[in-house]
């Protein structure tokens, strides 16, 4: 086995464990029967929301620091660079995200067909719902996977910047640069004017979808400068 072919399968033996076996099989089809089980012999009103998507959400960011943390060290241990492993994590990552987000559709269109055929009343838990979208699979599958990708990017961004940094000198330069845009927002010589345009616009579900999954891969694009020449180890925190 070559260092290239080792590096993707360590990478994706982690990630076939923790979306296909924990999330998959142990947590969202028991989620999904038990809100079957219930919709089926309890009469839920339209107050009652049906969420099995939480636990995705929840794995897709727990993926991308807690499997990066584990798999950097024994990956450059055994021989792998680490802009081949970043590279890797990369396309490993965003393929299970658009995997697993599909397989959660799935297993949402079950349980709004079958609510459907018993005349229930609940509704699912949905970035869709607070958007006041209709229900279609295409457009709820597209939310879900604009979701994940956000999720997945910042949350490996954030780790990246305290792994070299560390947890004092993250939280130092979070509060300085907090402090420095306040005082440039204030003081008229930065104008954030135009995040209120863009939350103020009625943009159609394409335009949130192409805007979120670009600012999201930048992120994520960001984070290789960083981690490219990363020391194996956080930094201390002295």
């Amino acid at each position: 086995m070559n260092i290239n072919s080792g590096t993707f399968r360590i990478v994706y033996e982690d990630a076939r464990f923790a979306f296909a076996q924990l999330l998959i099989l142990y947590i969202t089809i028991p989620i999904l029967l038990v809100w079957l089980t219930v919709g089926y012999f309890f009469n839920l009103g339209e107050e009652v929301i049906a969420a099995i998507s939480g636990p995705t959400y929840f794995f897709i960011m727990l993926f991308a620091v807690n499997s990066f943390k584990t798999i950097f060290p024994v990956a450059i241990g055994m021989g792998s660079t680490r802009t081949n492993l970043l590279k890797t994590f990369y396309a490993i990552g965003l393929a299970s995200v658009l995997v697993v987000t599909f397989i959660l559709n799935v297993f949402q269109w079950i349980l709004l067909t079958f609510y459907e055929r018993w005349n229930v009343a609940a509704h699912i838990l949905h970035p869709g719902t607070f958007l006041h979208r209709e229900y279609t699979f295409l457009s709820y599958f597209l939310m879900d996977f604009m979701v994940g990708i956000f999720l997945f990017s910042f949350a490996f961004l954030f780790y990246a910047i305290y792994h070299r940094l560390g947890l004092k000198r993250s939280v130092i330069w979070m509060t300085v640069l907090i402090i420095v845009s306040t005082l440039l927002q204030y003081s008229g010589l930065i104008n954030f004017s135009f995040w209120k345009w863009v939350v103020a616009q009625d943009l159609s579900d394409s335009a949130i979808f192409f805007f979120v999954v670009t600012i999201s891969l930048i992120a994520l694009l960001i984070t290789y400068p960083i981690m490219r020449n990363a020391p194996l180890a956080v930094r201390s925190k002295k």
